[in-house]
């Protein structure tokens, strides 16, 4: 059983201060409540060229274990706690002339009640979780930019520093990006583009019951969209590309993942 009450609390005022708070209390009956809650204050100041705004945020979170983790007949733990987490963020945003837009974001979470799989002796492993705090930090940065009336550009970049620990299938630095085309407003194209930097993942050898470190290998995808609008706006052609280069890439060791994929549709509003 489920029982999930929560708020939240949305204040926008004439000055320029903003604040968006809320407050949830999950309480399951396998593993107990867990009380979370997030405060978004922000500082807004139009300006003659657009406006300067300053964010900041503190929230926190808890993650389940699985299914297998709490009931898996060899390795399962029914005692197991979530891990959860503290995350706080602050940054910055500039709008010019609502054509050009940055922002910058820190952010830092710390991580308790983490769940590994440990040897309890004897080689004998179960999932449980650990004392330990782990951390981790990193810088965000947004770019939208539109230019020649019908082109925009947005991008953002994420570097993240992560305690060698708790570093797995978490890319130091990961980017996106996208091109837009829209020649009326009646057709719209896209090309956007991806890289995911080196990552750590580890995985159980049964051979020698260690756990074993690899490296999933950085890549690099691009993406194509173009729909266009007939009949007043009733019937939408579309075709899309993922993948465009078949490249050929891990999120996870061991798992395949899709190569070039090709969609032609149309969505019909009645």
């Amino acid at each position: 059983k489920i029982i999930d009450p929560y708020m939240n609390l949305v204040y926008v005022s004439k000055y320029g201060v903003n604040l968006n708070t809320g407050i949830r209390l999950n309480n399951h009956s396998e593993y107990g409540s867990h009380l979370v809650y997030n405060l978004n204050p922000s500082f807004k100041k139009d300006l003659s060229f657009g406006y300067l705004k300053g964010m900041a945020s503190f929230s926190t979170a808890y993650i389940t274990p699985s299914l297998y983790q709490l009931f898996e007949p060899t390795y399962g733990n029914s005692d197991l706690n979530p891990e959860e987490n503290t995350t706080v963020e602050f940054g910055f945003e500039i709008n010019i002339k609502n054509k050009v837009l940055f922002s910058l974001a820190y952010f830092k979470r710390n991580e308790t009640n983490f769940i590994d799989f440990v040897n309890t002796g004897n080689f004998v492993y179960q999932y449980k979780n650990i004392d330990d705090t782990f951390k981790a930090s990193g810088f965000e940065f947004l770019a939208d930019y539109k230019f020649l009336r019908y082109f925009r550009i947005n991008s953002n970049a994420t570097f993240t520093k992560v305690e060698e620990s708790l570093n797995l299938r978490i890319p130091d630095i990961k980017i996106n990006a996208a091109l837009f085309y829209e020649p009326t407003d009646k057709t719209t194209m896209s090309l956007a583009y991806q890289f995911n930097d080196d990552r750590r993942d580890a995985v159980f050898n049964s051979a020698t019951f260690t756990t074993d470190d690899v490296l999933l290998r950085n890549y690099n995808l691009f993406d194509f969209y173009i729909s266009h609008k007939l009949m007043d706006n009733k019937l939408m052609l579309f075709f899309n590309m993922t993948n465009i280069f078949n490249e050929n890439y891990e999120e996870l060791y061991g798992y395949a993942t899709k190569g070039r994929n090709v969609q032609i549709g149309m969505n019909i509003n009645l």
